[in-house]
């Protein structure tokens, strides 16, 4: 499907969110898009999931705007940060989200929970980018390249022996719908289902499927 070229403005006036200043851009579908990070978006992010590195700049990232279908059936806006080469298959992935009605609880910049990874998990948030390290690690996370994304996070936890992140997801530490007593056993991504076979299909690979430790929510790519 041909992306067209636009100024990255919002799509209507009556969004949530602020106007920002048009930069070069594409949209994919009405309500996905994708652009440049504006002076505004610089703005929300620098200091938080943002500081000057040497490994990523702004001009490695894209500000992508979505729709998506929250657990109660309602329509909303979202917003991620993305490194530019996977924007694409951002916009196209949660596109197909939205069509399917696959629930998310909310999508905003990490940055509305101050880059806290725990405040943003507890929200049960999915998000992008965030410049930071592994858990656990003195390495940097691919999120810190705007090159993984974590998808409800407090139903899809990161489990490492018997730590669990976030601890309100402890609940979803057991992975089998049918034995799970969390209130959204169904949604739990597994492996092989509609949502996996989707980032799959992009190029994606799952935490799910690491040995070590398993980082449910969470899909990367290289």
């Amino acid at each position: 499907m041909t992306i067209c070229l636009v100024s990255c403005l919002l799509l209507t006036s009556t969004s949530v969110f602020p106007q920002i200043t048009p930069s070069s851009g594409a949209v994919y579908q009405e309500g996905f898009s994708y652009c440049e990070i504006t002076p505004f978006i610089a703005s929300r992010i620098e200091g938080k999931s943002y500081r000057e590195n040497p490994d990523i700049s702004l001009a490695d990232l894209r500000y992508v705007r979505i729709k998506y279908i929250d657990f109660e059936g309602n329509e909303k806006d979202g917003e991620l940060i993305v490194n530019r080469r996977i924007a694409r298959d951002t916009v196209e992935i949660f596109y197909q989200l939205y069509r399917h009605k696959y629930p998310l609880q909310e999508v905003s910049l990490i940055d509305d929970y101050g880059a806290s990874d725990d405040r943003s998990m507890e929200a049960n948030n999915t998000a992008a980018f965030n410049y930071r390290k592994i858990t656990g690690s003195t390495s940097l996370s691919r999120h810190a390249y705007g090159m993984a994304i974590d998808i409800n996070p407090l139903i899809n936890p990161y489990v490492k022996g018997k730590a669990v992140l976030p601890a309100g997801g402890n609940v979803y530490a057991q992975r089998s719908a049918e034995k799970c007593t969390g209130k959204y056993a169904s949604f739990m991504i597994q492996r092989g289902d509609f949502i996996y076979k989707l980032f799959m299909e992009h190029g994606f690979t799952w935490g799910g499927d690491w040995r070590s430790v398993k980082d449910y929510q969470h899909f990367e790519k290289e």
